[in-house]
């Protein structure tokens, strides 16, 4: 156990809420933060809540404009289909908020400052894995990432990925072995669409990349729970 606070980026999605539970098992003070970013739904920031609530952890929301839907081309912000290529970047999914990981990181590393933190130690769902291909989610970017809020702010930056080389089916494992993996089900909204119907695999509607992707996970799971 770190007798330091660690805070966590909490979407509300799978994978934040499996580092929520990472955190709170390494850490001896855990703190949720989620973004308002201009998202076309914002209902994940009701589960980012209701998980936060569940493990009673103080949870703070930012609110940060439309100044990314103005200058951001992505099927997350208005309407278009998710299983398209990016309009700027064709090797990209339409998906894709250019720097979205990078602006978050800079409000959680300046609300812990603020805190007056003197090792701010932040987690973070990005992995390489199984993701969509956004640079951001890169290790190296990560890395690179904790050097710059470093120097920004003066003092150790360390950000935690503790889901960086994990599939979608090790992080369904990681759930069950922390005795959490019903209310991963229960409490998490990963789907594009904000479709919010409880399936066994999770919430969502089953067709957008994040769903497929989900429920993908989790067949391989329980395959491999069986052996």
């Amino acid at each position: 156990m770190i007798s330091e606070k660690a805070y966590v980026l909490l979407s509300g999605g799978q994978d934040s809420f499996v580092c929520l539970v990472w955190a709170l098992q390494q850490f001896e003070d855990v703190e949720a933060v989620s973004i308002q970013y201009g998202q076309r739904h914002n209902r994940e920031l009701f589960y980012a809540a209701e998980v936060a609530k569940h493990f009673c952890v103080k949870h703070t929301v930012y609110d940060i404009g439309d100044f990314i839907t103005a200058m951001s081309d992505s099927t997350l912000l208005s309407s278009g289909d998710h299983n398209a290529s990016h309009k700027v970047a064709g090797n990209l999914p339409a998906s894709f908020v250019p720097n979205r990981n990078g602006i978050f990181l800079t409000v959680i590393s300046s609300h812990a400052f603020r805190n007056n933190e003197k090792h701010i130690n932040l987690v973070t769902g990005t992995c390489e894995t199984d993701f969509s291909g956004y640079p951001d989610c890169r290790d190296n970017y990560i890395k690179a990432k904790a050097l710059e809020l470093s120097l920004g702010l003066d003092r150790p930056v360390t950000i935690y990925t503790p889901l960086m080389w994990k599939n979608k089916a090790e992080t369904f494992a990681m759930a069950a072995d922390a005795g959490k993996f019903k209310e991963l089900i229960e409490l998490t909204l990963t789907c594009y669409n904000a479709d919010e119907t409880l399936h066994k695999w999770g919430r969502g509607c089953g067709e957008c990349p994040s769903c497929k992707l989900r429920k993908r996970g989790y067949e391989e799971y329980v395959d491999m729970a069986k052996k």
